[in-house]
């Protein structure tokens, strides 16, 4: 499994990090995981273009993770895309009415190809990928998810935007990478967001065999200071994202 980093900010924009997103590669398929401003241009650049995507996993529906969703759903219907297999769309608990009110009015689903909207269950399998899922705490309005992807021995977990949580905790357990919310340092938290402290003792408390914090608001410190608030809990392999950083599982 290959992760590579395409966004690990935040809606606020930055010309350092882009709005979260995500590619994993793993038994031949690429996903997305989250689709922020920027996500696409980020493929292009990686020379992985969107129209070899086989699909999107969607964390939840604040801006900054859909910000570029109806766009790839736009362009999937180009004529003449080099592509004919299925291409799937995951989400939260009300993914698929924000689809028909949101996106489809002005990016109708593409029809050379099976193209699949679906609200996510908590265990689905797809090309021997097991990707098992839970609800997190995150936001009063609607569902916020996290994701696990499981392929040959090796497990890759997503967090998306979470507060503390014992059911990421243990969807993380004993997971060979975390990509986690580790939105600022711990005397400026935000609600519904991991500060660094709370970052490095999930990942402890889990067993992670590594670390990526993710999810970057701007802090008036150091990023150093981020990392040293994990380090007072979480002793493994830690690093901070980095847009277009890759990590192999």
């Amino acid at each position: 499994m290959i992760v590579t980093i395409l966004g690990c900010g935040t809606g606020i924009p930055s010309l350092q990090h882009h709005a979260p997103g995500y590619l994993l590669e793993v038994a031949g398929l690429r996903f997305l995981i989250d689709c922020g401003s920027g996500t696409l241009l980020q493929l292009e650049r990686l020379q992985k273009p969107f129209h070899t995507l086989d699909g999107v996993w969607i964390t939840h529906t604040h801006a900054d993770h859909i910000g570029e969703l109806t766009a790839l759903v736009h362009a999937l219907r180009l004529p003449g895309l080099p592509r004919s297999t299925p291409f799937y769309l995951f989400g939260p608990a009300g993914f698929i009415p924000f689809f028909e009110q949101i996106v489809a009015p002005v990016a109708a689903a593409p029809d050379k190809f099976p193209f699949f909207v679906a609200e996510v269950a908590e265990h689905h399998s797809l090309a021997g990928v097991t990707v098992r899922t839970t609800p997190v705490l995150h936001s009063d309005r609607f569902e916020s998810r996290s994701y696990r992807f499981e392929h040959a021995g090796k497990s890759v977990v997503f967090s998306g935007d979470c507060d503390e949580d014992p059911r990421l905790l243990a969807l993380a357990t004993g997971a060979d990478l975390l990509i986690l919310d580790c939105s600022t340092l711990a005397d400026n938290k935000v609600k519904g967001h991991l500060s660094a402290k709370e970052a490095g003792w999930l990942a402890a408390q889990a067993g992670v065999k590594r670390m990526v914090a993710s999810h970057l608001y701007p802090i008036n410190a150091p990023e150093e200071a981020r990392l040293a608030e994990c380090r007072l809990h979480y002793s493994g392999p830690l690093q901070l994202a980095e847009d277009l950083l890759s990590v192999v599982v």
